[in-house]
């Protein structure tokens, strides 16, 4: 991302936190995301792992081996939550008007916290990520994580619903060439940290397609079927560092999956969500509710224990 660019959508996550806290309607709204991620995400998931009560399920395929584990990618899946942050802070800068879009903003994420609750509540789900703890971010990762909420992944979720929520920001400013690709770069870095969260073997490439499914209920005004194809198409096919956001960029040496896997993996993710798609009815968490109960049921002894 070059330096002006950068400075447009990076206000900073610390600007963005005291913008947060000396306005009372954003601090309102803030608070009770903070609320809603506690209660629906943590809490849930250390209860969930103390006193089991909920079917937890495997969710990882056998193409999952095809994506190697890399260490170094833990930097950009951590970037996550700022990622979404510095999008509010950029909202946060364009006046009254884009502090009450600000406001909206946080709302919906306390709502796209809900929204995935409702398959969480009903069905944990896990994968068989390493006992990799070296280095204090993948320490940090196991201690808050249980990893007992992999479908529909919220990282997708979150990253997805940024990204669009920016593009159409930009859109109603009328001011997509004056911030010259600002959305297209925002959509890469979406992307990086999608890829990610495979690399780290925090998610499957399930995971993924439950998480696009999902994003197409939560608002299909904000994200398409053809949103979520191009997606998907641009995943494990960045070659060139310059590709991506400047800030993600010494983490890729070039291809690290082989070009025919890349087209397996991609395939996989389009077929199961299309498949989701396809089984919809009235209630969106049958479809990932029945897919579950294709897989097994029950976790290793060890899952719980890695957090």
């Amino acid at each position: 991302m070059d330096k002006h660019n950068k400075q447009i959508l990076l206000p900073g996550v610390g600007w963005t936190a005291l913008t947060v806290l000396i306005h009372p309607l954003l601090l309102k709204r803030g608070l009770r995301c903070i609320s809603t991620v506690l209660r629906k995400f943590f809490f849930f998931q250390y209860r969930s792992a103390l006193f089991p009560h909920l079917p937890v399920s495997r969710v990882e395929h056998t193409l999952d081996d095809k994506i190697p584990f890399n260490p170094l990618f833990i930097r950009i899946y951590l970037d996550f939550s700022a990622f979404w942050i510095r999008i509010l802070g950029f909202l946060c800068r364009h006046g009254k008007q884009g502090r009450v879009l600000a406001a909206d903003f946080i709302t919906s994420i306390t709502d796209l916290y809900s929204f995935a609750f409702l398959v969480y509540s009903k069905n944990l789900s896990t994968t068989d990520r390493p006992r990799y703890k070296k280095g204090m971010r993948f320490r940090l990762v196991h201690l808050l994580d249980p990893h007992l909420m992999c479908v529909p992944s919220l990282h997708v979720m979150l990253v997805i619903h940024g990204y669009t929520v920016l593009r159409r920001f930009l859109y109603c400013l009328g001011k997509e060439s004056e911030l010259n690709g600002l959305a297209e770069k925002t959509f890469k870095g979406a992307q990086a940290i999608a890829e990610a969260i495979l690399y780290v073997k925090q998610h499957s490439i399930n995971c993924i397609a439950a998480s696009l499914y999902a994003m197409r209920h939560f608002d299909s005004s904000l994200f398409s079927a053809a949103d979520a194809e191009v997606f998907v198409q641009g995943l494990f096919s960045t070659e060139e560092a310059e590709d991506i956001p400047g800030e993600y960029a010494p983490y890729y040496k070039g291809p690290l999956i082989q070009a025919k896997d890349m087209e397996c993996l991609r395939k996989h993710i389009m077929e199961l969500y299309g498949f989701f798609m396809n089984s919809d009815n009235n209630d969106w968490t049958a479809p990932i509710l029945n897919f579950f109960k294709t897989l097994p049921q029950k976790p290793k002894k060890n899952d719980c224990k890695s957090a």
